[in-house]
């Protein structure tokens, strides 16, 4: 441009006439800029503008001008003087900061779960748009005076038997920066608790300082409920299986025991005839009478058959490591203590010498009686519910103690026999099963109540060869 004061018009600028500067400016941006600048002439106040001027590649780019007046010792303006520079580059990455954060936060609207936010001290600052909505209110909504707002929001959401878990798990992160992860119930809107997991990091600066606290509530009340319904029928099918494996075996008992039965009985009544005549005849008699003994071996030894069913006899005995045996045993049996909200406590002696055991059977004790466990204190309320495994070398051999903080045992003296059950659908072979495995073994297995509450079984395994100094 060759003159920016060349009139474009009849019309003086301050009239509303245009300038050669007019041809260097966006028309999208001219009416805008030139209103202002004859605002500030006629006003004598400094003019500062945001507008995009014509550079010589032809392409438009963003300048800010600032021009103020120059005035005579009175005070009048004597003229105008300024200077523009070029913020293109800082009006672009402005608008991608502004659209970074626009698609971040449509990201944290719009992603299928609750989101939320806190302040490094815990203050809750932010809930998405799926939070507000399963809450039904905003993250302010349930400030009280004199009350941390994070207090008063968990107090109005969290189930109260859930309450204690979650304010001890968030005041330990809090303190210590450690992550967050907690399955509990949530009230939704309509007053209803949902099961719902928690989840829950720090996002820090490049000193590793915290700056915000990120959560993430994931609604899994239909999961946990099918997992509820899968459970009860996999229990109804053991139980129907139990049932019909029962009815098989009683018939099976009732079928062979039957046959020897019948031929004593026949025998008894021809040697009866035998000896009942007029002329007894000895010989004949004496020929039955060793084919009702016979007959009677014969339902001896369907009957000992019928036992070894249920005595598991040890296989083949391997070193194992107890420990590693111990925490298979936990991994199997993580659902049912996660789902009872049981803990157990594995205290093994340092330096355990290997056992010489089926492991496989062994682990069928473990798991027994840990499962059993689980199921006394289902009645015990939360955070009771304790079970404590111990181990240690007695005697040339290893004991080991389970005990638990349940009712403890009705019966102790009889709870390991065959048939022996307290439970309502219970078969009582499971304790029976377990010390004829640990009889096996060479150990027998006890029973007992704890004080002030709680049962204890121990039993003992054989050091494998070379395993003790």
């Amino acid at each position: 441009m060759d003159d920016f004061n060349e009139p474009l018009s009849d019309a003086a600028f301050l009239d509303g006439g245009d300038l050669g500067w007019k041809k260097g400016v966006h028309p999208a941006d001219y009416d805008g800029a030139s209103a202002e600048l004859r605002r500030c002439m006629r006003s004598g106040t400094p003019f500062n503008y945001e507008y995009r001027v014509l550079r010589a590649t032809g392409e438009y780019v963003w300048h800010r001008f600032a021009i103020r007046p120059a005035r005579a010792d009175d005070g009048r303006v004597t003229g105008w003087y300024g200077t523009g520079f070029d913020v293109d580059v800082f009006r672009r990455t402005d608008a991608a900061l502004h659209e970074s954060e626009r698609s971040l936060r449509e990201l944290l609207e719009t992603a299928p779960a609750l989101i939320w936010c806190m302040t490094p001290s815990g203050r809750p600052i932010y809930f998405s748009r799926h939070m507000r909505e399963f809450l039904g209110f905003d993250v302010a909504a349930k400030d009280e005076p004199d009350v941390p707002r994070l207090q008063s929001l968990l107090g109005a959401i969290i189930h109260p038997d859930d309450l204690d878990r979650v304010n001890e798990r968030l005041d330990h992160s809090l303190r210590t920066g450690a992550p967050y992860a907690l399955t509990h119930r949530q009230r939704r809107f309509d007053g209803t608790f949902r099961w719902v997991e928690t989840r829950l990091a720090a996002m820090r600066d490049e000193a590793g300082e915290i700056v915000q606290w990120n959560g993430v509530c994931l609604d899994i009340d239909d999961q946990i409920r099918a997992q509820d319904e899968l459970r009860q029928a996999q229990d109804k099918l053991a139980k129907a299986g139990e049932a019909a494996s029962l009815a098989q075996l009683s018939a099976s008992i009732a079928h062979e025991v039957n046959q020897p039965l019948a031929a004593i009985m026949t025998n008894a009544q021809a040697c009866q005839r035998w000896l009942a005549g007029d002329e007894p005849n000895i010989a004949r008699a004496r020929g039955i009478v060793d084919r009702i003994v016979r007959s009677a071996e014969s339902a001896a030894d369907i009957v000992s058959h019928i036992r070894a069913l249920f005595q598991k006899s040890a296989g083949p005995r391997r070193s194992t490591d107890l420990g590693a045996l111990v925490g298979e045993v936990r991994d199997l049996l993580a659902e049912p203590f996660a789902q009872s909200r049981t803990s157990l406590d594995i205290r093994l002696a340092p330096g355990l010498p290997p056992v010489a055991i089926d492991a496989v059977q062994i682990q069928q004790v473990f798991v027994n009686i840990l499962r059993n466990a689980i199921e006394a204190m289902a009645a015990s309320p939360e955070g009771s519910r304790k079970l404590r495994l111990e181990g240690a070398v007695e005697r040339g051999r290893i004991r080991i103690d389970i005990a638990d903080t349940g009712p403890g045992l009705a019966d102790p003296d009889h709870a390991l026999e065959a048939f022996f059950t307290t439970k309502v659908h219970g078969m009582g072979m499971g304790l029976a099963i377990c010390r004829s495995i640990v009889e096996a073994h060479g150990g027998p297995l006890r029973a007992n109540n704890v004080e002030p509450t709680g049962a204890r079984f121990t039993f003992t395994l054989p050091i494998a060869k070379g395993g003790e100094d």
